[in-house]
């Protein structure tokens, strides 16, 4: 995908806070990331257009008087901003990996795989409503393994351990919220979501002392009580939760789910074929008890609602859908448990964004060789992938959002002339994405069209576009 001007000119404001003590450095950086921005997937000798620039490129990214962080903070405050003219937002949580095949394991660090790599711990904020536009990254926390884990279940540490760790990798999810709603503060309403890793009854218990609003999925099937039993029975969670009555029921598509390389996620998420399931949703509240490896500095229970999301009648061979939902926002009507459900199922964004990253941004595929110059790149990719992310979403829910804001007028025209699929007198931004998709090879049976045949679809428009400009240049029309 090309970002068309409007989408440069916001990637590049968003950085415009940066300090980096030089003012040639933030019109580098500018100038960098607007010829990033305008070609996202093209290698950097491919985006820059001289010699000059792709020098310049470099010493940018590999200038050590420059930190990362204050490119992230930069970003931060904007995404703060954006998010304060909102009113109404969600932070979405989330870790992903950044795998880089030609790199030293020693210098960038090691993933769990052994390969050169690290973790980004992602807070991306998004509107509350029906939209869900990503308004951009709020707070980034780097996760560099200086090695590789080789320890086995045998030497597994225990809950109570871990538990007594400092620098444990988990407490960053801790970090990510506190940040996140310092910076968010000036908003209306803010409510945090994360998948299950987010499930820690610390967390949990920090969450509700502050008062904070949170959806996040239930990983551990604890033992949780009655609010109005008198006395304590303490029963499994998914045990109470089987004799809710439902309060409705919607039907929901379900994308199709591949079989994954790493066991372990195949057990978390099994794989399941495309389908309409049909949901039946329930809620109620539950007293949380404390796990035995915590402390007294850790309140002993905690009263909190817990939303159900269960497929009664799955297809024959298919997994059924089941989600248990921790939440401090209001169960008691239909309404209430709809929003909870909507909430979360925001939390997809994120995982569009890192595809918007790693995929339409082609940001694994920079070949720098520290980690501060692929940081230095994260940075300048951040506000591009929001910027991908929002326009491919525009192009499914506005369908009358118009085709010059997805490509250029030249590129509309040479759809007419090559794309496989017709557009109509006066295409949308769908209609374009769509005949870019067919471009890459997408059959519309197949759904709605992913990062890698956009981006296969927008190569072949390019070549189209440099042919088609070549040929102007030669008969003196350009």
């Amino acid at each position: 995908m090309k970002l068309p001007k409007s989408s440069v000119e916001r990637v590049g404001q968003a950085l415009q806070r940066a300090e980096l003590g030089d003012p040639r450095r933030k019109k580098r950086l500018t100038k960098t990331v607007a010829q990033l921005a305008r070609k996202p997937r093209a290698s950097l000798p491919e985006a820059m257009q001289s010699e000059s620039e792709l020098e310049g490129a470099y010493r940018l990214a590999n200038n050590m008087s420059i930190h990362p962080q204050q490119l992230f903070d930069a970003l931060a405050a904007s995404a703060a901003e954006r998010a304060m003219v909102a009113g109404d937002v969600l932070v979405i949580h989330d870790t992903t990996s950044c795998t880089f095949e030609h790199a030293d394991p020693d210098e960038v660090g090691y993933l769990s795989t052994g390969k050169a790599g690290f973790y980004p711990h992602c807070s991306l904020v998004v509107e509350a409503n029906a939209w869900k536009r990503p308004l951009g990254v709020v707070h980034l926390e780097i996760i560099s393994r200086k090695q590789h884990s080789k320890r086995g279940r045998k030497n597994k540490a225990s809950g109570l351990e871990t538990a007594r760790w400092k620098d444990r990798e988990s407490t960053r999810w801790g970090r990510g919220i506190e940040i996140s709603a310092e910076r968010l503060a000036t908003c209306r309403s803010v409510c945090h979501i994360a998948d299950r890793e987010g499930d820690s009854y610390t967390l949990l218990a920090s969450m509700v002392g502050k008062g904070q609003s949170f959806v996040i999925r239930v990983n551990h099937d604890r033992r949780v009580g009655d609010p109005e039993a008198l006395a304590e029975q303490w029963l499994p969670i998914k045990e109470r939760v089987r004799s809710l009555k439902g309060i409705f029921e919607r039907e929901v598509p379900l994308s199709e789910r591949k079989r994954s390389s790493a066991p372990r996620a195949n057990k978390g998420r099994p794989v399941r074929n495309a389908r309409l399931a049909q949901l039946s949703f329930s809620a109620t509240s539950v007293v949380v008890k404390r796990p035995g490896h915590l402390g007294a500095s850790v309140p002993k229970t905690l009263t909190i609602n817990v939303v159900h999301v269960i497929e009664p009648c799955p297809p024959t061979g298919e997994p059924a859908v089941e989600w248990l939902l921790f939440t401090t926002l209001p169960v008691a009507s239909e309404k209430h448990v709809a929003t909870v459900v909507d909430n979360y199922r925001a939390r997809w964004t994120i995982e569009e964004f890192n595809k918007a990253l790693k995929t339409g941004c082609a940001y694994e595929s920079r070949e720098f060789e520290t980690l501060h110059a692929l940081l230095m790149i994260l940075a300048m990719s951040l506000p591009i992938a929001c910027e991908l992310l929002w326009l491919r979403s525009r192009a499914r829910h506005d369908p009358d959002a118009p085709a010059n804001e997805v490509v250029t007028p030249q590129q509309l025209k040479i759809l007419r002339l090559m794309a496989s699929r017709r557009l109509p007198p006066k295409p949308t931004a769908r209609d374009a994405l769509w005949a870019v998709a067919a471009l890459g090879g997408h059959l519309k049976r197949n759904g709605e069209p992913g990062w890698l045949v956009l981006h296969r679809g927008m190569q072949t428009l390019l070549s189209y576009e440099a042919g088609f400009e070549a040929g102007l240049q030669a008969s003196g029309k350009a």
